[in-house]
């Protein structure tokens, strides 16, 4: 998605600039252009739309851009009063030295390195969907302008019929010189495959979703970069020619949402790298994809990008809070901290990295194409360029482990899918009320579970739950119990319909106990099971009154960002509960009794978002910490 870039501080009267001609040719040139203020940079006036922006690299004094432009361009950038440093007077030496290729040498070989090439990337889908019949399948989502396949790889368990189960499409290099993109979508694939049947998670996504991934969303210009010397030069857009003698159209410009908002956002000049086209859906991939996803209706979407490292969310034509803004925030909050890119890079597309419209995941997220909403996402993979990683195949799968989780929490909370937040016993009505599992003891245990769908349709209904012991030390006497119901984003317990255990006279006092809870339940008229392992407590969480004359429940944390230490107060004061802390993820990072205040060494956790629940008596109180190192 790199290049386009703007700020909002640009005058609105600079998105009626019209087209003028093209810049000066001559070698395109990598250079870095600084900031001390957002502000300055309304010196560049409608130039800022044009401008091939690889990323922009923030710090305490502002920043700079990284750009590739022509001579004219930059002098352009430099009469507008901005400081510019040209960091490689022509990229085809940048591409030598990272590669040790120079275009037109076919001694030097003409492959992609360690990038897999569009054949390359035919032949991994046949070999994928021979490998794993019955749960994989191929079809392609329409021809490029030169008659390539758009090719896309379905998996499901019942993957040559089309299902009513949650959807979820992942895709990568709509900008041909990113091919890192397509390297994580492969990446995903290939594990979701491979875990069928060997672990849970993949195996329950592959059960009870639609995953549709598309690697490479623009054939003509990805094959252009690999096989015609293109790489060398950054080519970005498609193939075709709408205005000759200008070739190819930014496709990420080119859809219907917002297309042509402004010229601060995209291009209305056939020459430039930000070209939007002549109308909305001029182009056979974009028409394409427009097509397959009103079509099968995803309920996620995840876009692939190089290079910078961000996670971010709609819009980008507008610096307005899209709908659902909470819910989009929380999403790629934890987009973060699975990949721990830089958090100023986490946020809104307009904000966190530039103004831009006609961009997909607009479009995605807008309901014009008769379709409901479906919630979509951008990534930016990758560090220092395009192309770095062609001779670096451990940089390339160190990158793509990054984000692999990512696409694997966006497929599960593409639906119901529950998270397992605790386990409390209760020994007071028929054991010795001491608060802990002791021998030949009788005891309730019940159970906190959330919904982690992000759709507003995913709601469970008649939710069951069986509990099984996978230990010798603990009989569970009844078999099934009931849950509410449990709408989006909903934490519902069976408090009052408590399971019933009996440990065994050789259980050690206070010992964890591993117990397995079998939910069943429905979403959108389909029914669905879901297994969670728990480790039970050791010992009954102390209880507060009900109310208190202080006011209701909270809890607070500070500082907030934090490096080593966060302390925790409560309020009231006297509250006497628990606090857990969590990680994305669900699982318990950190436990204790607390009343008043509590100091959480976080300086040995991974730098990222958690969430933190304070819960005394019936009430509780919950907080994020964003803790950075």
């Amino acid at each position: 998605m790199t290049s386009c870039f703007a700020f909002a501080v640009l005058p609105a009267l600079l998105s009626a600039a019209a087209p003028s001609a093209p810049d000066g040719a001559g070698p395109r040139m990598e250079a870095r252009v600084y900031f001390d203020d957002v502000r300055t940079l309304r010196r560049l006036g409608d130039l800022a739309g044009r401008l091939d922006v690889c990323t922009w690299v923030k710090d305490e004094l502002g920043g700079y851009l990284v750009i590739n432009a022509s001579e004219s361009q930059l002098e352009q950038v430099r009469a507008a009063g901005l400081l510019v440093d040209v960091t490689y007077p022509d990229i085809q030496q940048k591409f030598y030295e990272m590669t040790g290729v120079r275009p037109g040498n076919l001694d030097e070989g003409r492959d992609f390195g360690c990038f897999l090439t569009y054949d390359e990337v035919q032949d991994t889908l046949a070999k994928l969907a021979a490998a794993y019949p019955g749960i994989c399948t191929t079809f392609s989502l329409g021809p490029s302008f030169q008659g390539r396949p758009l090719w896309c790889l379905k998996i499901s368990d019942n993957a040559a019929a089309t299902e009513d189960e949650p959807a979820c499409f992942f895709n990568g290099a709509t900008h041909a010189r990113e091919p890192l993109s397509t390297h994580c979508c492969v990446a995903f694939a290939t594990r979701l495959l491979s875990g069928y049947n060997q672990d849970s998670v993949s195996t329950w996504l592959v059960n009870n979703r639609e995953t549709y991934i598309v690697p490479v969303m623009n054939p003509d210009g990805y094959v252009y970069n690999s096989d015609s010397g293109g790489a060398a030069s950054n080519w970005r857009k498609n193939r075709r020619s709408p205005v000759p003698p200008d070739i190819g159209v930014d496709l990420n410009r080119n859809y219907g949402y917002k297309w042509g908002y402004d010229y601060w956002g995209s291009s209305g000049r056939p020459w430039d790298e930000t070209y939007r086209g002549p109308s909305p859906f001029s182009e056979p991939e974009t028409q394409a994809v427009r097509d397959f996803l009103a079509t099968f209706r995803p309920r996620t979407c995840l876009d692939l990008h190089t290079f910078g490292r961000y996670n971010m969310y709609p819009w980008g034509f507008s610096r307005a809070e899209p709908p659902d803004q909470p819910v989009l925030r929380q999403v790629v909050d934890t987009f973060q901290a699975n990949n721990r890119y830089p958090l100023p890079h986490t946020g809104q597309v307009y904000w966190a990295i530039y103004p831009c419209n006609g961009m997909s995941v607009d479009w995605e997220y807008s309901d014009t194409a008769g379709k409901f909403v479906t919630y979509a996402f951008t990534c930016e993979l990758g560090t220092t360029d395009f192309w770095y990683g062609w001779l670096d195949s451990a940089y390339i799968n160190r990158e793509c482990s990054l984000n692999v989780p990512n696409l694997y929490y966006l497929a599960r909370v593409a639906g119901v899918f529950f998270e397992g937040l605790s386990a409390r016993l209760d020994d007071t009505l028929a054991g010795n009320g001491d608060g802990r599992f002791d021998p030949d003891e009788l005891a309730g245990v019940w159970f906190t579970i959330r919904n982690q769908a992000i759709h507003p349709l995913d709601s469970a209904y008649r939710i069951t739950a069986r509990l099984l012991s996978v230990t010798a030390d603990v009989e569970v006497l009844d078999s099934v119990v009931p849950f509410p119901n449990a709408g989006r984003g909903g934490t519902v317990d069976n408090r009052t319909a408590q399971f019933r255990i009996r440990t065994s006279a050789n259980v050690t006092p206070g010992a964890h106990i591993p117990l397995r809870l079998e939910l069943s339940f429905t979403d959108a008229g389909h029914t669905y099971t879901q297994t969670l392992d728990f480790l039970a407590p050791t010992w009954r969480q102390p209880v507060s009154a009900a109310t208190s004359p202080s006011g209701p429940l909270r809890l607070a944390a500070t500082p907030n960002p934090a490096n080593d230490r966060v302390r925790f107060s409560t309020t009231p004061v006297t509250a006497a509960g628990r606090i857990d802390i969590f990680s994305p993820a669900g699982t318990r990072v950190a436990s204790r009794a607390a009343s008043g205040t509590y100091t959480w060494d976080c300086s040995r956790v991974p730098a990222g978002i958690y969430f933190c629940r304070l819960t005394a008596g019936d009430e509780s109180s919950s907080t994020r910490v964003c803790v950075v190192h």
